[in-house]
């Protein structure tokens, strides 16, 4: 009741000055009593806290906007699994069943998990914070976190992330792990099985876990293993078996062409030989594309490519006969047919 009647009698009072404010302007107007400088002073302030206010609302409401919607631009995580979450859809059904039971006998041998969460944006999120708190949702115990892997890829911007329990920490330090499973997925991003770069991811994990790869170092296997997926090898083998064919090729059209147009022998097999030479070269350069190739590779390949394009020019040895395509002079003597039968 005190603080009921104390509160009537402050707006009581409010009240009455806000009346007696209104009066005394009204008897100035009127010219009843003087202009008092405390009267237009109270009116300025309180005309000035008023403009103040209300140009402050908008600025209010922006900073509010500004908030509700960075927090509800927040990429929300739906339910995860324990297994393979895959949101962006890149992976086929067969695909994710053959995953889903190999996660299972790494569990089975290890003890430890392997967890996939694929996502079609990131939503202008960062990976770091993103995958913490994918990694806090995931339903597992506090102690299987500590012995989990969440491997984590982002479709449209194509970046991979990975989430470790404390237990398998040392095993993958940042940001050199996250780094080594972007390289392991991001040649199948674009291609036409990008389910396979998850795949890759997760033999890497495997691998890392069994001890057989070191993030931060790079073992014999991995790196023939990085040269397999690269295509390094397959550079050499098109150098090897085209370069040779293309040099033969080459070397028999211009044999042929020379000798139609009565090139001399000398300077026929000569061009042969330079014709060979350069598709060797040519061949190498588009190799270079496919992998790299070793000084020696090369000048072996060099090696066989001018013999087979001097072959090719020798057209007197090995075309003859009608189907060679080379005109020859006719005999102008008519044979009788009995002539023509062996007889």
């Amino acid at each position: 009741m005190e603080k009921t009647f104390k509160h009537s009698s402050t707006k009581a009072t409010e009240g009455s000055a806000i009346f007696d404010y209104k009066l005394r302007t009204l008897r100035v107007l009127r010219g009843q009593i003087r202009f008092s400088s405390d009267l237009f002073w109270l009116r300025l302030r309180r005309t000035r806290f008023s403009a103040v206010r209300w140009a402050l609302l908008p600025v209010l409401v922006l900073i509010a906007g500004l908030i509700f919607r960075a927090s509800s631009s927040a990429l929300e995580i739906p339910p995860l699994t324990v297994t393979i979450n895959d949101f962006a859809k890149m992976m086929p059904p067969a695909s994710i069943d053959d995953l889903t039971e190999r996660l299972r006998r790494i569990r089975s041998q290890t003890g430890y998990g392997i967890v996939i969460l694929t996502v079609r944006s990131l939503e202008d999120e960062d990976m770091e914070s993103f995958g913490r708190k994918a990694f806090k949702n995931l339903p597992l115990t506090d102690g299987e976190l500590q012995k989990s892997v969440l491997l984590i890829v982002a479709r449209k911007e194509q970046k991979v992330g990975v989430q470790v329990g404390s237990e398998l920490r040392s095993l993958f330090p940042q940001p050199e792990a996250s780094r080594k499973l972007q390289s392991q997925v991001e040649i199948y991003f674009n291609g036409m099985r990008p389910d396979l770069g998850i795949h890759a991811g997760v033999h890497y994990i495997f691998g890392v876990i069994q001890g057989d790869f070191h993030v931060d170092s790079t073992s014999e296997e991995e790196g023939l293993e990085d040269a397999s997926k690269r295509g390094a090898g397959a550079g050499a083998i098109f150098a090897v078996l085209m370069a040779p064919f293309f040099a033969f090729f080459v070397g028999m059209l211009w044999g042929v062409y020379a000798t139609q147009y009565g090139v001399h022998r000398e300077t026929r097999l000569f061009i042969g030989a330079v014709l060979g030479g350069g598709m060797a070269k040519i061949v190498a350069i588009f190799m270079t594309m496919m992998g790299t190739y070793s000084e020696g590779l090369w000048y072996f390949i060099l090696a066989l490519s001018v013999p087979l394009g001097i072959f090719g020019s020798l057209t007197e040895y090995w075309m003859q006969g009608d189907w060679s395509g080379i005109p020859r002079v006719k005999d102008k003597v008519k044979r009788k047919p009995e002539d023509n039968m062996g007889i």
